[in-house]
């Protein structure tokens, strides 16, 4: 994309400045109500400047006194030289900097404004922030129809791009699904929403003196570099990290909304003091372990509201021991802005109802006009929540975003995303609840960390929700550097179930001898005969349908089937799973979160496969008991070799199951074995 770059001397110096539509820059910068921001002579250094060239002379390039005399060959040659010194900087061995020059054709140079020779007619409105404009309703003190329609046209776009961050095509997309009048003059909008300083204009790939190339929507530094049609550059970086959300150019514009943090209050410091514990109980109908764990996440947001404790939030020697691995390592240095917002971890079983946990900080954030985000990873888990939080709070706007979703420019103050939507926000939500922080694609994807964190304003709170919280929580947590609470039992006040272990050979030889292991067969009857429904986990798609084939010719009065992340017709299954029209389901990890079952039994086949590990172990296993009608489900790790992360697996639902004891959370009574 180009786009306008000139130059504006003022009484400070030089300075360069973008513009999508110099129309208004020059009504903004010449008015005689700017006083000192007034521009003594603007300068029009080029109209078809690729826009990543602009902004790096935006915010880079240093001009003194002697450009007052320049002529436009000084001004071609001085700039020329410097964005091709700087392009050369960060060259790479498979892309000849040498041969990329540069231009900007001298005609275009020109003088747009000398304070000495003349001046436009003031127009005050323009002078006005659109805030100011927005408090005043629908009273314009203007006499030309081209203001108003400008102003109001500015404002539009900066209410309907609160919270957001959006690439160019997107942006119009969104005008024209939500039909904004006079939508081919978008530019001319939204330059006066930029001078506002209500929207922010970038590159979508930016090239920093420190960290080099960055995609600024989702932080990666992995680029490619192509010739493009766009801005002519014969090597335009792009992003390929998030290549499959559009492609994000070093000339792509990138439009965000800009917020300010309040110096006064947030919604986390006007929730109401003391908090009722019998309150929150009562209302939300939570568990004695559940109401404790949700209790201390109020006081938490409560007491960061007022104070920010560096021991929780950040410290010198975490700083430290951070800046030490990431020198060694040799990787970039993560902005300041991942230490600094408040962070609390729910590390609850499964099963213990985390979501329920959520409701009442949710409702506290809500009541105190903040806006929440439920961020969970998959698009499965989206839809199973929408109606959950939809009952719980009746009256709350709520958009709920995935791949595809029609509420994707929806305004709401509730909003259920998959984590890749965080992605189309920046700065937009006081509270946000990250569930599922260790499974897929959320770990180890620094793509979504860095969404996750931009989507939260500045001054908002972190709530994690996980069962098996990654390595580097947990040693936080050990640290004392990260806030939490654990709930160690089932909302129904029984154990989890232990996995038992039993011998036998692979799924593989299994399926080649067309013949289960007796150990294994007897197990699968004792679950038939009680009635329950049955999970069976394998490690690999390919052992699906044959290893359903088998079970299939010991078991045929049962409907059986099979499903991954391959099948269309998961969602499908998934359902009659749960309205027991299929007994056995043979499935992979793809169901080893979010998905309830009443009377299940799980069986984890070759368990000692290297894609379990203890956490994915624990979540398969969490698939039973999870009712309090049959609370005690049976749990099978078969496998030829009992292996350290099945022992870990064991070890940690033994110590909840021990917590939970030790904090009186567990019923005595028993539950029946036989439905």
């Amino acid at each position: 994309m180009h786009i306008v770059l000139y130059a504006i001397r003022k009484s400070k110096g030089w300075l360069f400045e973008i513009s999508l539509d110099v129309r208004i820059d020059l009504i903004w910068w010449t008015s005689e109500k700017r006083r000192d921001e007034r521009a003594q002579k603007i300068i029009c250094i080029s109209s078809v400047i690729p826009l990543g060239w602009a902004i790096q002379c935006q915010q880079y390039l240093e001009l003194d006194h002697r450009a007052d005399c320049w002529s436009p060959t000084e001004w071609k040659q001085y700039i020329e030289k410097w964005l091709y010194n700087r392009i050369r900087n960060y060259n790479h061995s498979h892309i000849q900097y040498s041969e990329i020059q540069p231009v900007i054709p001298i005609e275009q140079i020109q003088l747009l404004w000398d304070d000495k020779l003349g001046k436009t007619e003031d127009i005050p409105f323009l002078l006005s922030t659109i805030e100011e404009k927005q408090n005043e309703g629908t009273q314009y003190p203007l006499s030309s129809t081209w203001k108003k329609q400008v102003m109001l046209g500015a404002i539009t776009l900066a209410k309907m791009m609160t919270g957001r961050s959006l690439l160019a095509t997107e942006y119009i997309m969104m005008m024209t699904d939500q039909q904004v009048d006079n939508i081919q003059e978008w530019k001319t909008y939204t330059q006066l929403a930029y001078l506002t300083q209500s929207l922010r204009l970038l590159t979508g790939v930016h090239i920093d003196p420190i960290l080099g190339y960055q995609c600024q929507r989702c932080g990666s530094h992995t680029m490619n570099h192509t010739p493009c049609a766009s801005c002519g550059s014969s090597a335009c970086a792009y992003c390929e990290t998030c290549l499959n959300l559009g492609r994000s150019r070093e000339c792509t514009l990138l439009i965000q909304s800009v917020y300010v943090a309040s110096s006064r209050t947030t919604p986390f410091s006007t929730i109401d003091i003391p908090i009722h514990t019998e309150h929150i109980q009562t209302r939300w109908g939570l568990s004695d372990a559940q109401t404790e764990a949700t209790t201390s996440a109020l006081h938490f947001l409560i007491g960061s509201a007022n104070r920010l404790n560096p021991k929780t939030i950040f410290n010198k020697k975490l700083f430290a021991t951070l800046f030490l691995y990431f020198i060694k390592n040799k990787k970039k240095f993560p902005r300041t802005s991942y230490f600094t917002h408040k962070r609390f971890l729910l590390w609850a079983v499964t099963g213990a109802g985390k979501t329920e946990m959520t409701f009442p900080l949710i409702d506290s954030v809500l009541k105190n006009a903040g806006k929440v985000l439920v961020a969970t990873p998959r698009r499965d888990v989206v839809l199973e929540l929408a109606p959950r939080m939809a009952k719980a709070f009746p009256t709350t706007t709520m958009a709920v975003l995935y791949g595809g979703s029609e509420d994707r420019w929806q305004e709401a103050d509730l909003t259920i995303a998959t984590t890749h939507q965080l992605l189309r926000f920046s700065q937009a939500f006081d509270l946000v609840i990250l569930d599922e922080l260790d499974a897929f694609p959320f770990h180890n994807d620094p793509m979504l960390a860095y969404a996750a964190n931009h989507c939260c304003k500045s001054d908002g709170a972190f709530v994690y929700l996980s069962a098996t919280p990654p390595t580097t929580l947990q040693k936080e947590i050990k640290r004392g550097t990260l806030a939490h609470a654990k709930v160690p039992a089932r909302f129904h006040g029984h154990p989890l179930p232990v996995p038992k272990y039993i011998s036998m050979p692979t799924v593989n030889n299994a399926l080649k001898k067309k013949q289960l292991a007796h150990t294994l067969l007897k197990q699968l009857r004792y679950s038939v005969t009680r009635q329950a429904q049955i999970f069976v986990f394998v490690s690999r798609i390919a052992l699906i349908e044959s290893l359903v084939e088998l079970l299939q010719s010991y078991f045929p009065q049962l409907s059986i089937a099979g499903t991954s992340s391959q099948d269309v017709e998961r969602a499908n299954k998934v359902l009659l799973f749960r309205e027991q029209q299929i007994r056995i389901l043979v499935t992979t990890t793809i169901l080893e979160r979010g998905v309830t079952i009443p009377y299940s039994d799980v069986y984890i086949l070759d368990a000692d496969s290297s894609l379990f590990d203890a956490a994915s172990l624990v979540q398969m296993a969490g698939r039973a008991g999870r009712s309090k009608e049959d609370p005690k489900g049976l749990v099978i790790f078969a496998s030829k070799q009992w292996t350290i992360e099945q022992k870990k697996a064991v070890a940690q639902i033994k110590l909840m199951n021990r917590i939970a004891k030790r904090k009186g959370y567990l019923h005595l009574s028993k539950s029946t074995d036989i439905r």
